[in-house]
């Protein structure tokens, strides 16, 4: 019986990774379109989302990055996306935002990101789509990446 049972738990284990790795797929392919990759698109989503972050604050709030972001940052500051706003009075804090053009980006990443999700909707009913959250969110119950989850309004 457990040997049934590691058979089956090994295969939702390759099932969830290759869905990641099929859905990475796509976005990236979709969002190439545009010059970004899935990780630049979800830096300008969320800065979208929330105005003003630090570093630090936005690399808490990432899924597609484990640590600091500020590689990915300076790639989007550098491609004048992104710009670094000085504190008026400590001139070391410093916030990110997105500039005109970083806006205009995003506002295209949207539309990318719509056209994925539909291919979700279209193959999943909305009551599958909460059920597969429901059983894979237990999974990950506990862990440090559910704070993420939550701050980005994906967690309850």
């Amino acid at each position: 019986m457990e040997e049934k049972q590691n058979v089956k738990a090994e295969a939702l284990r390759y099932i969830i990774l290759a869905v990641q790795r099929h859905g990475n797929r796509i976005l990236n392919d979709l969002l190439k379109s545009i010059g970004l990759t899935a990780s630049q698109a979800e830096v300008l989503r969320t800065l979208r989302d929330r105005k003003g972050l630090s570093l630090k604050e936005l690399g808490q709030l990432l899924i597609c990055e484990s640590g600091s972001p500020s590689r990915l940052v300076e790639r989007l500051v550098r491609d004048g996306l992104v710009e670094k706003i000085a504190h008026s009075k400590d001139s070391r804090y410093v916030t990110l935002q997105l500039t005109q053009t970083g806006k205009e980006k995003e506002h295209l990443v949207e539309n990318i990101e719509k056209q994925l999700y539909g291919q979700l909707n279209q193959a999943y009913s909305e009551e599958e789509l909460e059920l597969m959250c429901t059983l894979l969110g237990r999974f990950l119950k506990g862990q440090p990446i559910t704070e993420t989850l939550k701050k980005r309004g994906y967690w309850n």
